[in-house]
């Protein structure tokens, strides 16, 4: 019987390291990327840097969610953000000896907190993150936004960071509000995971209930202040799989190359904010 991570092979090794002539079905050799990885739904690429702790990432669900998690097989220690199929994730970390701990929560629109009831009704003493400003009332609300009971909350201010360690795993927690109130970005281990702060191209969308164009101005000039301070090879996992600068789709970019290229990033308006 085939186990539930029998498909995984690096797709970390086939995009830095692998010939042109020995890359696998998800990757191809495109534009200034090198190659692009294409995970398909529900399919693990997993890496360990050496410090003890595994980043997991895939893409599931009609709008090519990006779902990350932080492993620490040592003590146990499962962080996932945002799970949008969370009995798929249950059987991938099961068939690994392990189980989810926590979950992190970007914001509360209904894609991303797909997986929260499987979650809570398989898994009910997990301890679920979030920020305090996360979610809206009311019956236009209703409709993009979905109610998560978190267990604990961030309470940092807009456009600051603060630590989260649990079981060996450190990461840096950013309020990023904008494309949605209490939306936080969250790095560490090697990543960046951007929610829909910004995508490998462009930034998120700011029509929808509780969106705040000048707010998402104000998070990507800090998320760019931020990600010039990180490792230049970490990746940037986007909220969603969409289009890069050349029109391929991968999972995610370097953070070299995100600065670089995403149009956001590089936007005007972030000079007339302050920015240099």
């Amino acid at each position: 019987m085939e186990s539930a991570l029998d498909s995984h092979a690096s797709t970390y090794r086939v995009r830095y390291e692998t010939s042109p002539l020995n890359v696998s079905r998800y990757a191809y050799a495109v534009g200034s990327i090198g190659y692009v990885i294409m995970l398909a739904e529900g399919e693990f690429d997993i890496y360990d840097d050496g410090d003890g702790v595994e980043v997991w990432i895939t893409q599931m669900g009609n709008y090519m969610n990006m779902n990350t998690a932080w492993v620490n097989r040592s003590t146990g220690t499962v962080a996932i953000v945002d799970p949008f199929d969370s009995k798929r994730w249950i059987e991938a970390l099961e068939s690994e000896g392990l189980r989810p701990t926590h979950l992190l929560y970007t914001h509360t629109h209904r894609d991303h907190v797909e997986g929260y009831a499987d979650m809570i009704k398989l898994i009910p003493e997990i301890k679920v993150w979030g920020h305090r400003e996360a979610g809206m009332s009311g019956l236009l609300a209703h409709a993009v936004f979905k109610n998560v009971d978190f267990t604990n909350i961030w309470n940092n201010d807009a456009n600051t960071t603060v630590g989260w360690s649990e079981g060996g795993i450190k990461l840096g927690i950013t309020h990023s509000p904008g494309h949605a109130p209490g939306h936080v970005t969250i790095h560490g281990h090697g990543v960046y995971h951007a929610g829909d702060l910004l995508f490998t191209a462009h930034s998120g969308r700011v029509d929808l209930p509780g969106s705040d164009p000048m707010a998402q101005w104000s998070s990507v000039l800090y998320a760019r202040n931020l990600l010039r301070t990180l490792p230049k090879e970490w990746r940037l996992i986007p909220g969603h799989r969409y289009d890069w600068i050349d029109g391929t789709t991968p999972d995610w970019v370097s953070i070299e190359e995100a600065l670089k290229h995403n149009f956001s990033l590089n936007s005007s308006v972030l000079e007339s904010l302050g920015g240099d």
